[in-house]
């Protein structure tokens, strides 16, 4: 091999591959050349196969860290990012109505390019290379991740009430977002995303559909999310909104449902008969009160359930390290089993697992010759992962995101020693300020005025 093909050259570490095998290289060395792993093994094979035969662009010694691939972010809202903190220990229903939804209408597009500039951010520095939104004036939020090289996975927001005439407008508004990105997105992808059963008219679910398949793309929605929600469907059809999501015949294998909550046993094996893909999001479900996920169940019924952050106004942050860390201990506490979600199971929740919800397991979501170089290095030499016995356990009880000294996407170095490479993170930060000072000085949002005072 020339040695001029080789952007990439990683070497002495121990890499967690996350494949089908869990098959790891305790010394090991990983090749990347244009976007992609071109070689990896252990570091025997590497000296045998190249010697000193071979020259790079960049070698990183990575000394006996962990690498892992990257965190795949199955369901956030990531411009809510400008909403961190505002409106906390409320109920999602009074969350919405009376804080988010007011100061949401007031975002203008440039300041959702700020909000997604701040939590890709964030999730670089976290580990994460990969994570779908779900918000609104999503073009600002494809630029912004295609200049800071993240790979997002973006759907506008639809919501009609039941109204023709809004159903309409959001139709329109979706098809414009995917003209947009068919012409301008290279490593972000698009997936279609009605917000959710109580907001969303069985026509624009089925148009949302439709729309999906015609464009071969994922679907995205909010489903079961809370009680309230589960009792509103009892009443208005009077089944749960899973049940009626089937009826409608909109259940099927490219549909990522967010939170599902509020299950029954029906509910459960209509997900496992349609393979519908799960986002778990505990911490947001926690911190809404919104209820405990049933993984047991779901989990034996061989649904695919990957993790996601939700938005930074109700985590309060885009930490998958947290994620898949809450997501192990609630379910081994409110099964009381220690057994149930073990640590390989936590982070193939958040890696392959995700890849395979936004239907990306052939790219992304496991380090294997031939996917896209997607990859976090962690740091093993601090006083919380050390001594470093169980590398497993130690990402998923041990490590936080300042673990991660390095993250990698499509094979461009992005962030290389806590330092990010392709963003000014103070720029992006005086901004968000300036933009949520902005917000809330308006006259009809007098809720938030109590909030002016730290941030001035």
């Amino acid at each position: 091999m020339a040695s001029s093909e080789i952007d990439i050259l990683i070497h002495n570490a121990h890499i967690l591959t996350m494949n089908n095998n869990l098959e790891t290289f305790n010394r090991g060395y990983i090749l990347i050349k244009d976007t992609l792993i071109s070689d990896m093994g252990p570091m025997d094979k590497f000296h045998f196969s190249y010697g000193n035969k071979i020259d790079v662009k960049e070698e990183i010694d990575a000394k006996g860290d962990l690498v892992i691939p990257g965190f795949v972010n199955a369901h956030g809202h990531f411009a809510m990012t400008l909403f961190r903190g505002i409106a906390d220990d409320l109920p999602l229903t009074k969350w919405l109505n009376d804080y988010i939804w007011p100061i949401e209408a007031k975002l203008k597009p440039k300041d959702c390019y700020v909000g997604t500039q701040l939590a890709a951010i964030e999730m670089i520095q976290g580990g994460t290379t990969t994570a779908c939104d779900m918000y609104f004036h999503e073009e600002k939020s494809l630029q912004a991740m295609e200049e800071i090289g993240f790979r997002g996975v973006l759907g506008y927001g639809m919501i009609d009430l039941g109204k023709a005439t809004r159903r309409a407008i959001e139709m329109t508004r979706v098809k414009k977002f995917l003209k947009y990105a068919k012409e301008n997105a290279k490593l972000c992808s698009i997936i279609i995303s009605p917000h959710a059963t109580n907001t969303c008219s069985d026509e624009l679910l089925l148009a949302s559909k439709e729309l999906a398949e015609k464009n071969q793309l994922r679907i995205q929605i909010h489903l079961s999310e809370t009680k309230d929600e589960f009792d509103d469907s009892m009443k208005k059809n009077n089944c749960s909104p899973i049940t009626h999501l089937a009826n409608i015949g909109f259940l099927n294998e490219n549909l990522v449902a967010a939170h599902c909550v509020w299950l029954n046993d029906e509910d459960c094996k209509l997900l496992s008969e349609n393979k519908v893909k799960i986002s778990h999001n505990p911490t947001s479900n926690l911190k809404l009160g919104s209820g405990i996920f049933r993984y047991q169940t779901l989990f034996e019924n061989g649904i695919t359930i990957a993790l996601g952050t939700d938005g930074a106004a109700s985590n309060n942050n885009l930490s998958m390290l947290s994620e898949l860390r809450l997501a192990s201990y609630i379910h081994k506490g409110v099964n009381t089993n220690p057994e149930i979600l073990p640590a390989t199971e936590a982070i193939s929740m958040a890696t392959i697992n995700g890849a395979k919800a936004l239907g990306l397991q052939k790219t992304v979501g496991s380090l294997e010759i031939g996917k896209k170089a997607d990859l976090a290095i962690i740091n093993t030499k601090t006083p919380n992962v050390w001594p470093p016995h169980n590398p497993y356990s130690l990402i998923a009880f041990c490590t936080n995101d300042s673990n991660v000294k390095t993250t990698i996407i499509d094979g461009k170095t992005v962030m290389k020693d806590r330092q990010l490479l392709t963003i000014n993170y103070k720029e992006v930060m005086t901004e968000a300020k300036d933009i949520i000072l902005n917000l809330m000085k308006s006259d009809d949002l007098k809720q938030y005025k109590d909030k002016l005072k730290f941030l001035q």
